[in-house]
Order: C-alpha cells, then structure tokens, then sequence
C-alpha cells in the first residue's frame, strides 16, 4: 500500500476523481482515481448529484491523504484508491452516509 498527499483538482462524481499527487522529491502528478470499495449514484441523478456535492463539502476540510493498493489501473483507466481527511476514511464515511454502496467487484 502506497500513501500520497493529493490536491483535488477535479470531482467527477461521488468516486472518481482528478487528483495532484505529491510523489515526494517535488515530483507531482495529475491522474485519474476511483474511490476504492464504493459505488456512488451516477452523476445523471438526483442521489448522484447529492453524493458528489457531499463529497466536494468533505474534502475541503482538511489535509487530504489517498493510499492506493495496486499500481496498475482498473479497467477505465482510473488508480483504485482510499481517500482520508484528517484519520477519516472518506470511503467508509461515504457508504455510512449513505452517499454510496459497498463495491467489490
């Protein structure tokens, strides 16, 4: 398992993201991940729509750190990864609120 501090620089939707990784060293790099675990509504609904505002209000409140567990990519070419904000997992917080559902393809 690899962890990164990340900057968000896109929401997609309530699990995929654009993301800045700080890779250490000054090294940076914008990528793609998908929110390891969860399934969210698509964007195209109104629980979609619900899920990502409640994701973009959590990841403005503190540091954000992504740990991922594989270093190739799931089949839309997205990292599979956890999101934290301060010790949360952003992941679990999500399917808790009921924002998302546990997946496990």
């Amino acid at each position: 398992m690899y962890q990164y501090k990340a900057t968000v620089l896109k929401i997609v939707d309530g699990d995929t993201l654009h993301l800045e990784v700080d890779l250490g060293f000054d090294v940076k790099r914008r990528d793609s991940f998908r929110l390891e675990g969860i399934n969210a509504p698509e964007i195209s609904t109104a629980e979609g729509i619900a899920s990502k505002e409640w994701l973009t209000e959590r990841l403005t409140q503190g540091v954000l750190i992504i740990t991922t567990h594989k270093d190739k990519r799931e089949k839309y070419g997205r990292y599979l990864a956890t999101l934290w904000i301060d010790k949360i997992n952003v992941n679990e917080a999500m399917i808790k609120a009921g924002m998302a559902v546990p997946y496990n393809p």
